[in-house]
């Protein structure tokens, strides 16, 4: 693979992996939080505001791409050149991680809380409330730091 492509690619991901970190940081910061009061009315203002505001622009298919194109650059980068290797290969492994909890968090929570009968899990929406908070710090943080690797992945390729 030329030098050109393979910096596109990696300045793709950047930007993928940005998109998804900062749509993570917005509900991080604006609307997770704020389910903490899980009393029947705020759920049901949730369930209203996710039926009009839908955050899977943030997550697909830009963020799983980015992710599938870091660990396929992961295989291309150049076997001598073995910091780019390393950050990009720990940059991947993160973002699997964040992808397997954004899944679990929509699958497990996001549809029970914002997609279906709410009253059907009135009993375990304080539990799964605290927990999605909780997850939504985590993969912040591990989105953070995979989007810092391949951001310095790019810039040590760009110095190259």
């Amino acid at each position: 693979m030329n030098k050109k492509l393979f910096n596109n690619l990696l300045l793709f991901s950047v930007f993928g992996i940005a998109l998804g970190f900062f749509g993570m940081l917005y509900e991080g910061v604006v609307s997770i939080p704020k389910m903490l009061d899980v009393s029947m009315g705020r759920m049901l203002f949730w369930q209203g505001y996710y039926a009009v505001i839908n955050p899977a622009l943030y997550y697909i298919p830009l963020t799983p791409l980015a992710t599938v194109n870091v660990v396929l650059l992961y295989f291309m980068a150049p076997k001598e050149n073995l910091l780019l290797r390393k950050r990009l290969g720990l940059a991947g492994i993160l973002q699997i991680i964040v992808l397997a909890i954004t899944f679990y968090i929509v699958t497990q929570i996001n549809l029970k809380l914002c997609y279906s009968d709410i009253e059907k899990y009135e009993e375990i929406i304080p539990g799964k409330v605290l927990l999605v908070n909780i997850l939504s710090v985590v993969r912040l943080v591990l989105d953070a730091v995979a989007l810092t690797f391949v951001f310095k992945g790019y810039v040590q390729t760009q110095k190259e």
